[in-house]
């Protein structure tokens, strides 16, 4: 009797859906037009080489702030990196030194000098119960 609940058990556990979160962002921009590119990391190499996002985006620019919800993330530690690509080519343009030209920026709004915040700074939790990140990019 006891490997038939252990089997119900496991057949049951088995069947529940996975726990998923939804993570809404209010991004705030100053420049007009063009799309906001959204990736999510879930961990510091992925974030350091901009390679390997659990997730990514492209919204419409929708007004001064614009909001989004990404569904279905695993609950788990995240950064969110975000630009504004003002001239539709799809990557964040720079000067020729190395500087952006677009807005950008991170979760818990974090700063990075020369280069992005590292993963600690910008991390935050995402429960099941879903949350909520507002950045300013700049």
């Amino acid at each position: 009797m006891k490997t038939l609940s252990m089997a119900v058990a496991a057949a049951l556990l088995s069947a529940s859906p996975a726990l998923a979160g939804d993570l809404t962002l209010s991004l705030t921009t100053e420049a007009s037009g063009g799309r906001i590119a959204i990736a999510v990391y879930r961990d510091a190499e992925s974030l350091r080489r901009n390679a390997g996002a659990v997730r990514t985006a492209m919204v419409d620019r929708t007004g001064p702030v614009t909001t989004t919800t990404l569904t279905d993330l695993e609950p788990g530690r995240y950064v969110v990196a975000v630009f504004h690509d003002t001239d539709g080519n799809g990557r964040l343009s720079t000067w020729p030194i190395g500087l952006p030209k677009e807005a950008y920026g991170f979760s818990r709004n974090a700063r990075g000098r020369f280069g992005p915040p590292s993963f600690e700074a910008a991390a935050f939790d995402l429960p099941a119960t879903g949350t909520r990140q507002a950045i300013t990019l700049r």
